[in-house]
């Protein structure tokens, strides 16, 4: 969601490129009732001077009030404007002389509809027809060139330069909010699975393990009088249904995924829908004999493979990925490999690698990384295998 800061920043600069792109129309006004005033020609000509304005009002219309998205994106679009404007601009000068007010208004115009180097060039052709239509005096032209085309192109600049660094900081400040938002809610998602874990790990290793005591004794008995062995039964039926109960409250309390799914299936659907998501071939094997391992392991094997794959989907632009879970003797590990754009692993310390560094070494685990500019990334998480009956 686009935060309050970003939306009042794009509100702002809405606000000043109407105002640049509506400050010709006053301009114009300007000079036509100067036009108007110095009284040159008669009633007939002053309507074909209207007309022309008017076709460069419409003109400018059209092109930048009309589709302001073409501003940025369309330059051969709008070039042919800008050469337009500069055509109305010249007949208007051969109307009057009053019309070299328009002149500042061009220069704005050449920053508005023109990129990069092209923008300088149109602000000195802004000085063209008054130099060509008009007699004037070596001063003017120091004037027009010296003074006033550098001054508006430095001005120019240093709008455009205010512009980008407003818009680099918009995009920056928007950039950190969505990383704190995303970092609250992983801190949140994972204090919650290891709540549940905690939570399941606890509720097994007593009230599941003595109901299966439980049952077990009971099992054990030997033949009775009828009226004692119907008692036993009924407390036999009691025993198993409060530990299948059980059972189920700890399924329960097992996070995501890994609901009715063992470790590998879980990852495999994870691999899968992130292959979905981002478009790209990912592949998952399952090496070993598969184990039963403590659902704290599971939990972190799973993250881990979550974590890997969100950083390969945002910064390696990969073309293949694969993730291959190992169970041997003592360990289990899990490889996550893509052939995307890699990096100086020196610098790999974000927040997700360091939680998931955090959460694997409290099982004594391990995580490495390797990666290089231009070779992809391979991130090995390793965690001993801690038993649990399943």
């Amino acid at each position: 969601m686009t935060s309050v800061e970003e939306r009042l920043g794009r509100q702002r600069e809405h606000r000043w490129n109407l105002a640049w792109a509506l400050s010709p129309y006053g301009l114009l006004v300007v000079a036509f009732g100067l036009a108007l005033a110095t009284g040159e020609g008669d009633g007939r000509q002053h309507l074909v001077t209207l007309a022309i304005a008017g076709g460069l009002a419409v003109w400018h219309w059209w092109f930048v009030l009309n589709h302001p998205d073409w501003w940025e994106r369309r330059t051969w679009t709008m070039l042919l404007y800008y050469v337009g404007v500069l055509g109305f601009f010249s007949l208007l000068l051969l109307r009057s002389e009053a019309f070299q007010l328009f002149v500042p208004a061009c220069y704005v115009l050449a920053f508005v509809a023109l990129p990069g180097w092209l923008a300088y060039l149109g602000v000195a052709a802004a000085n063209v027809p008054g130099l060509l239509l008009i007699d004037g005096d070596r001063d003017s032209v120091l004037i027009a060139f010296g003074l006033a085309t550098p001054l508006a192109c430095l001005i120019g600049g240093m709008i455009r330069s205010m512009e980008k660094e407003a818009i680099r900081r918009r995009e920056l400040n928007s950039e950190v909010a969505r990383l704190q938002a995303e970092l609250v809610l992983r801190a949140r998602e994972t204090g919650v699975a290891e709540e549940r874990a905690r939570l399941a790990r606890e509720i097994h290793d007593t009230v599941a393990q003595g109901l299966t005591g439980i049952v077990t004794q009971l099992e054990a008995v030997g033949e009775l009088p009828p009226p004692q062995a119907r008692r036993l039964d009924t407390a036999r039926d009691l025993a198993r249904t409060s530990l299948a109960e059980v059972r189920r409250s700890i399924d329960a309390l097992r996070p995501g995924p890994l609901e009715g799914a063992r470790l590998g299936d879980a990852i495999r659907q994870a691999v899968a829908g992130w292959s979905r998501q981002h478009e790209v071939p990912a592949h998952f094997t399952v090496t070993g004999t598969p184990l039963p391992v403590h659902a704290e392991v599971e939990v972190t094997l799973l993250r881990a493979a979550q974590e890997a794959l969100a950083n390969v989907g945002r910064h390696a632009r990969a073309g293949r990925v694969d993730v291959t879970l190992s169970y041997m003797a003592d360990v289990v590990a899990l490889d996550v490999r893509d052939d995307g754009a890699g990096f100086d692993d020196a610098a790999a310390g974000g927040f997700g690698l360091i939680a998931l560094r955090q959460r694997v070494g409290s099982l004594s685990g391990s995580v490495e990384i390797e990666s290089q500019p231009g070779a992809g990334t391979a991130v090995n998480v390793t965690v001993p295998v801690i038993g649990v009956a399943r």
